[in-house]
């Protein structure tokens, strides 16, 4: 095998560079950073290498067996739309997807159907966001091209396993995991699923930032909604006979 292109030796000189004088904890800080982004490249890398054995007429049998893992697992990692695992969503991120599945018909779960599902709870966090925003959830739908979301049944985990995006459903939900990680959390919520309609561009994306939901713009009221919800916690925690 040719010698591995990014050599440890290097990444550690790389990540010491950034901040020649910083201590320990900087460096680390730097290096959590730069391993994220390994981490997004090596998934674009394996995604790209996927897709080329799909188009070539491989199964995801072969894929499995090449990766050495189970068909189940290769279908998992990479067709999220299809066989992800929604066990970390919050109940109202699991009703956004069931409202986006009825919102899609007959067609795969957009990018657009995701963006606007989220604001199906006037309590979630994606419809405070845009609230602050300046916009209404009507305008929102307009800017998407949808209907307004309605509640749909089986929004638990098994019953959204077999549920179907297309490419700009599946960058979505790839992107409201990244949002997530950055933010530190260890669930996905409808705040999440909104900046992944954002961050992922596309149509949908674009359409949002048309209409002043820029990237900059959610991150900033997302996290004024979390200081006003960890202030009435701090509040809650320190009345009397708490």
């Amino acid at each position: 095998m040719a010698d591995f292109p990014v050599p440890l030796d290097n990444l550690i000189k790389y990540v010491q560079a950034l901040h020649p004088d910083g201590g320990p904890l900087d460096h680390l800080t730097d290096a959590f950073s730069v391993s994220v982004t390994l981490s997004e490249e090596s998934d674009a890398l394996l995604g790209h290498f996927v897709d080329q054995a799909r188009r070539s007429g491989a199964t995801w049998s072969q894929i499995g067996e090449a990766m050495g893992v189970t068909k189940q697992a290769a279908q998992k990692r990479f067709v999220p739309g299809k066989y992800g695992d929604f066990s970390r969503f919050t109940d109202r991120a699991r009703n956004t997807m069931a409202a986006a599945r009825l919102l899609a018909g007959e067609s795969d779960v957009s990018a657009a159907h995701l963006g606007s599902a989220s604001l199906l709870e006037p309590l979630g966090l994606a419809a405070k966001i845009v609230a602050r925003a300046g916009l209404t959830p009507d305008q929102v739908y307009a800017a998407l091209g949808t209907a307004a979301p309605v509640a749909a049944p089986d929004a638990d985990p098994a019953s959204l396993a077999e549920l179907v995006c297309d490419e700009s459903g599946r960058e979505t939900l790839k992107s409201a995991v990244k949002a997530a990680l950055r933010f530190g959390h260890n669930y996905i919520g409808t705040e999440h699923l909104l900046l992944g309609v954002i961050d992922a561009g596309g149509p949908a994306g674009a359409s949002l930032v048309a209409i002043g939901l820029t990237p900059e713009t959610a991150r900033e009221h997302m996290k004024a909604e979390f200081a006003e919800i960890m202030a009435a916690r701090d509040q809650a925690a320190g009345s009397p006979g708490e």
